[in-house]
């Protein structure tokens, strides 16, 4: 499940109980004289989703070696409707409490599944229940989602969307109750000054929390994002602190791996010619990307995820951006109220900041395209034992030879992941992957915004 998805289930969730028999039920703590502590509204009756998470038909990973944490289950989702009930409830409050449940779930190592979270350490985990998340080995999250997604100007979009919406009513009146607190609930959790810890790295310390994301890419990637401040035209930058120490060998090192995938991939398809496969190669770049993001977090055998370095800032960051991604993910009440209706999301978001005078990245469709398949990569790189074992490897890449269709297993999974990535990096980054000698250059460039006196303004860089 995606990080809403996983708010929803902590918010209905019961309390640890022990390894006994009890009624499968799809919205804990509903079984019969089991006690639960659904976080509840002191004010108003409490969120309940209509149905269960389900999982697509297509998304079925079947086969992946247990140590692989959450990649070995199918990817369960709720309803749009209720995840859409849900960021728009009209105490937010009780969002509040859900990230923080679900932050101490994932330090507690609870897995969440149909009847209920159950203990880390409990035996066969998935017998006779569905596992809808697991975080046995990490947070399932990555930064690389929230870079690249903020990447396409959607927060800076949104934040003025905001602004301008509580401010007068240049954009109208939100007669849709869903839209209107659905706006509501995005100030008070990402635009409010008391925000709670697990929602944001806003501090005395740390006030912007534009900046403290910007200084986790730096640390983690060695990249800036391609835009200045909310306000930035031409080449302003957005201040921060820029850590001494960074990895900035983290792109050139991803894109050599990427380019290894893709001459292994194409190689696997080719049954005469040259084999310039060198899986050696392939498999000591992921060790080397592992060792350079374990670097940055200070990673240890018994560390939790909340033990990490950069682990609140990565769950911060995700959060707010998998916020804003879901509201233009479809059609929702939100887009409707703005009229920026479309059959994209990136073109959900070109047409919002159009409305706003903030231009959208025009590759805004390839950053959102690639960004959970880079994520996933990127999650299974740091916690080891499968893209760095030849074997494994090998596998992975012959495991769309020939093409299949779906339900697809665990193999193909993440090897259609892996293609995602190449073909949608290539396009947003002007970086040529699929090249052996790939032009290595370590940043994502902005397009030039849209001229507004008939002049072109110069594009931003990192």
């Amino acid at each position: 499940m995606d990080i809403i998805d996983n708010l929803i289930y902590a918010n209905c969730a019961s309390a640890l109980r022990q390894s006994v028999a009890v009624p499968v039920n799809p919205f804990p703590p509903l079984q019969t004289g089991v006690p639960g502590n659904r976080i509840a509204s002191d004010f108003i009756p409490t969120f309940m989703p209509t149905v269960a998470p389900v999982v697509p038909p297509t998304a079925g990973l079947l086969g992946m070696p247990d140590n692989v944490g959450s990649t070995l289950d199918p990817v369960y989702s709720y309803d749009l409707n209720d995840k859409m009930n849900f960021c728009a409830f009209r105490d937010p409050g009780i969002i509040e409490d859900s990230v923080r449940r679900h932050w101490y779930d994932i330090n507690n190592r609870n897995n969440y599944d149909s009847d209920g979270i159950q203990p880390f350490a409990l035996a066969n985990p998935n017998a006779g229940q569905n596992r809808y998340s697991r975080f046995a080995n990490s947070g399932t999250y990555h930064l690389i989602f929230a870079y690249l997604t903020e990447n396409t100007r959607m927060l800076q979009i949104f934040e003025r969307m905001i602004e301008k919406y509580l401010n007068d009513e240049e954009l109208g009146i939100a007669d849709d109750t869903l839209a209107f607190n659905w706006i509501h609930n995005s100030e008070r959790l990402f635009f409010k000054n008391d925000s709670m810890r697990s929602s944001s790295v806003r501090s005395l310390i740390r006030p912007s929390a534009d900046a403290s994301r910007r200084n986790a890419y730096w640390r983690l990637f060695g990249m800036d994002l391609a835009f200045g401040d909310i306000n930035s035209q031409g080449g302003s930058v957005m201040p921060y602190v820029k850590a001494s120490t960074a990895n900035l060998q983290f792109i050139p090192l991803f894109e050599k791996f990427l380019s290894e995938v893709w001459q292994a991939y194409i190689n696997a398809r080719n049954a005469t010619g040259v084999n310039t496969a060198d899986y050696d190669v392939l498999t000591s770049l992921a060790t080397e990307l592992q060792e350079l993001l374990s670097a940055r977090r200070g990673a240890s055998s018994g560390n939790t995820y909340g033990d990490l370095n950069l682990s609140r800032e990565e769950f911060a960051s995700v959060l707010i951006t998998s916020w804003f991604t879901f509201i233009i993910s479809d059609d929702s009440p939100v887009v409707q109220f703005l009229r920026c209706q479309s059959s994209s999301i990136g073109e959900r978001l070109i047409k919002i900041g159009n409305k706003v005078g903030i231009p959208a990245h025009r590759r805004s469709q390839d950053l959102f395209e690639m960004a959970a398949a880079a994520a996933h990569i990127l999650r299974i790189i740091e916690d080891g034992g499968t893209l760095d074992n030849a074997g494994i490897m090998t596998a992975i890449i012959q495991s769309l030879n020939p093409p299949v269709t779906p339900p697809l297993t665990a193999n193909q999974n993440l090897m259609t992941d892996l293609l995602t990535v190449i073909n949608y990096w290539e396009k947003a980054t002007g970086h040529r992957i699929k090249n052996p000698e790939a032009n290595i250059r370590g940043t994502v460039s902005i397009a030039p915004p849209r001229p507004t006196n008939g002049k072109p303004v110069a594009a931003v860089t990192g």
